[in-house]
């Protein structure tokens, strides 16, 4: 599969993940390759949704504890 993306304005993660499942990526495959990443605990929640007259997947993606506050240029 090949996806094209225009990002001119910016893109959303969580809009972002939401979109690629919407696609047909699944939900377990989607899970499996972010448990490969080293980025601590999270809680992963997904649900389907009606906004505006729209239905779509929202992605949900809690960490728990204070988060360090990062600027620009630590990224």
């Amino acid at each position: 599969m090949l996806a094209y993306l225009d990002c001119s304005s910016g893109i959303s993660g969580d809009m972002f993940l939401g979109a690629l499942l919407d696609a047909g990526l699944s939900c377990d495959h989607l899970l499996r390759e972010l448990r490969k990443l080293d980025v601590g605990e999270y809680e992963f929640k997904v649900e389907r949704v009606l906004r505006g007259g729209l239905t779509g997947t929202h992605v949900d993606i809690q960490v728990p504890g204070k988060q360090v506050h990062r600027h620009l240029h630590h990224i």
